[in-house]
């Protein structure tokens, strides 16, 4: 195929398939194209069958205007009504059957040229129009032809191949819309998971580079420029290290594998506890069970509810220290987090920490409480227990 016809051919496509749309169809375009291939081929066989395919034959312009509709319908904008399309085509096959001489009926074709409107019009514009179009062809037959069984049932079966497609076309339909939703709905917990994640990274290094801030800036008081130095120093790699692990996060939108990196999980938790303390949070620490025998999933949720915590510990209640504890049964593990409630708290309660941490808890398949204890703020996280596979390659991002 060269470039011309092949360019008029993608043209006539988006056409198609624009028409198609703006009447509600999502048929492919063979379909149109086997459907008026059909129509010429039986109407040609039935001016064959009565010897009416000699030029000067005035048939000839009947067939034509039986065509008529199809080819308007595949190269003008407007639709074609269906009942413009019926009355042309019945029309003009009841002509031709009443100008010519009496034709076998079981083997004339012309009623199977009227079964192909009855099975487009259903098709196309639904059951009413496909019966009413159905009725016309058989009242044509019965009228100029033979009105025997088997013309008429040549048009009803046309007529139930046209609802056959109408329901199959339905049936696609509804299923490219379930998609369509599930796709939305895949993209919007992507996304929000992209949230929690953006926030736990920048609330946990933020606090954490506040907390050397606030020690400089006091051992400055106390004119120790040694304790202040070490404090900016270690300010500045956490926040280098945040920075680096936001593009680490974003990254993951990209589909580039040669950026990956390993998310945390239970084995990262002391070094995370040790980062915190370092920035000046009193953190009583302890650890029951073997976490080396949970699977990553679950070490990342308590490594980020764990994080979030104790974020929310340095922002909320300064100067308070907290006890954190995981306990790993046999069938669930256990994280707690307490901490002194604030006098007075801090910020301006739009946060989306503890939302965060319930999601992904029913995440794994668990549940947290996050709330005051009486004078204390307790974080509890249960969820069951899921050991890592032998030789299962580490997860990465």
């Amino acid at each position: 195929m060269t470039a011309v016809p092949r360019a008029a051919a993608h043209a006539w496509l988006e056409r198609f398939d624009a028409k198609s749309e703006r009447h509600g169809l999502a048929y492919p375009w063979w379909i149109a194209i086997a459907s008026h291939v059909m129509l010429v081929s039986c109407l040609a066989v039935a001016l064959v069958q009565r010897d009416l395919v000699a030029p000067p034959s005035p048939i000839l312009w009947v067939a034509a205007l039986v065509v008529l509709p199809d080819v308007l319908q595949g190269t003008i904008r407007a639709w074609v009504p269906w009942w413009c399309a019926a009355a042309i085509t019945v029309g003009g096959v009841a002509w031709i059957m009443a100008a010519s001489a009496p034709v076998d009926p079981t083997l004339d074709l012309a009623p199977a040229v009227l079964a192909v409107p009855a099975a487009r019009l259903t098709a196309t514009d639904g059951w009413r129009a496909g019966v009413a179009t159905m009725a016309a062809g058989i009242a044509a037959v019965v009228l100029v032809g033979s009105p025997s069984g088997t013309p008429l049932t040549t048009i009803v079966f046309g007529f139930l191949v046209g609802c056959m497609l109408r329901w199959l076309m339905r049936a696609l339909t509804a299923e490219r819309a379930a998609r369509a939703s599930e796709r939305e709905r895949a993209t919007v917990a992507e996304r929000e998971r992209l949230a929690r994640e953006v926030h736990d990274l920048v609330a946990h290094s933020l606090s954490v580079t506040l907390l050397h801030v606030a020690g400089a800036r006091q051992a400055l008081l106390d004119d120790d420029e040694d304790d202040a130095l070490a404090a900016l120093t270690d300010a500045e790699r956490v926040g280098r290290g945040a920075m680096a692990d936001i593009r680490a996060t974003v990254r993951l939108l990209s589909r580039d594998a040669a950026h990956t990196r390993a998310l945390p999980d239970a084995s990262d938790l002391d070094s995370l506890v040790d980062e915190l303390r370092k920035a000046g949070l009193a953190v009583d620490w302890r650890t029951d069970g073997d976490l080396g025998g949970l699977d990553r999933a679950t070490g990342l949720g308590l490594y980020r509810v764990l994080q979030e915590s104790l974020t929310n510990v340095a922002r909320h209640a300064p100067g308070a220290a907290a006890e954190a504890r995981v306990e790993v049964d046999a069938d669930q593990v256990r994280l707690t987090v307490v901490n002194p409630c604030a006098s007075a708290p801090r910020g301006d309660g739009l946060g989306s920490g503890v939302e965060g941490m319930r999601a992904r808890a029913a995440q794994l398949g668990g549940s947290l409480q996050a709330g005051p204890d009486g004078a204390r703020w307790r974080v509890s996280l249960t969820v069951p227990r899921r050991d890592a596979v032998e030789g299962r390659p580490d997860d990465a991002r």
